[in-house]
């Protein structure tokens, strides 16, 4: 499906859940409120997936907070498989991922996206609010015995741990992560008291530019991306006040509370589908035809948040 700007319809993020065992000063919760924390079933999952591939969404990515802390993980994961999704990827802050990644790799998780923000013990402990760093580390070992590829590192840059750029550059390039994501900020959740300490790309992304022997543009979002000498991807996540990354976006989420929400920066483009996953008068049927219903309704109001304006020259 194309919305009415041209964009494809292609990925879906699954909110999990919003409890998490990390603090992160920065966290934008998926933009979304917080008072509920379990989301949806497994059974409800597979439904949404269902619909969802129906009207072209070829991978899911599950977040959080925290994934890891559902203990359904692998149930869920089963579930959207079942419902056709062949490329299933979760991000997580990889904590509790040493004990259990056989498991989700066994039940069809297929790539994993750690958020790592600092590599010296106080600094991430300070981003972070946990003294966790060498767990992360053993998570981040055992996704890549367990042969998930592409393993994929978030960085999140800010003011408070710009320093740890280029430490988490050569670490990515030592430890065979396939790519890593340089973020900035978004005043979004708790980033919008915290967004003080934004801090830009732009001198990073050129350094980094210097050093490239290819560079390319991402099709999601338009990402760029700089392939290093050593083989290590760089892509460069700038999605705040840029229309660019708008335009380029293929994304729907599922709420933890059972919404389409059609973009994160928006809380006024989404659509209730509890009705349909919660009613047990429901057949099986009728809620998948209901949630199709919602899924029209839904792309007709996406839109991008982040707009190019056009000014009229006056003489």
């Amino acid at each position: 499906m194309i919305d009415r700007y041209g964009r494809p319809l292609e990925d879906l993020r699954i909110t999990l859940t919003h409890a998490c065992n990390f603090e992160c000063f920065f966290c934008h919760m998926e933009g979304e409120d917080t008072h509920v924390m379990e989301g949806l079933s497994p059974y409800q999952i597979g439904l949404v997936t269902q619909v969802a591939t129906k009207f072209g969404v070829r991978s899911v990515k599950l977040t959080g907070g925290e994934p890891t802390l559902r203990r359904d993980l692998p149930e869920i994961i089963s579930s959207i498989r079942r419902a056709g999704v062949r490329d299933v990827s979760m991000t997580t802050n990889a904590f509790l991922l040493k004990n259990i990644a056989g498991k989700l790799k066994d039940a069809g998780l297929t790539r994993i996206n750690i958020s790592l923000h600092a590599l010296s013990k106080e600094k991430f402990k300070e981003v972070t609010g946990v003294d966790g760093l060498s767990r992360v580390i053993e998570g981040i070992r055992e996704a890549r015995y367990q042969g998930f590829r592409p393993i994929k590192i978030n960085y999140v840059l800010t003011k408070r741990n710009v320093e740890e750029a280029k430490k988490i550059i050569e670490f990515s390039e030592k430890s065979g992560i396939d790519e890593l994501h340089l973020i900035e900020m978004h005043p979004v959740g708790l980033g919008k008291t915290s967004f003080s300490f934004h801090q830009s790309l732009e001198n990073l992304e050129a350094e980094i530019a210097k050093m490239a022997i290819r560079s390319e543009i991402r099709e999601k979002h338009f990402r760029p991306r700089y392939v290093l000498p050593s083989g290590l991807i760089v892509e460069m996540v700038k999605p705040y006040a840029n229309p660019i990354f708008c335009a380029g976006c293929n994304r729907i989420r599922l709420t933890v509370d059972g919404k389409l929400k059609t973009c994160l920066y928006r809380d006024d483009k989404e659509i209730d589908i509890m009705y349909a996953l919660n009613n047990e008068k429901l057949s099986e049927e009728d809620r998948l035809t209901l949630i199709s219903h919602a899924f029209e309704v839904a792309i007709s109001i996406r839109e991008p948040n982040f707009k190019y304006m056009m000014r009229r020259e006056t003489r």
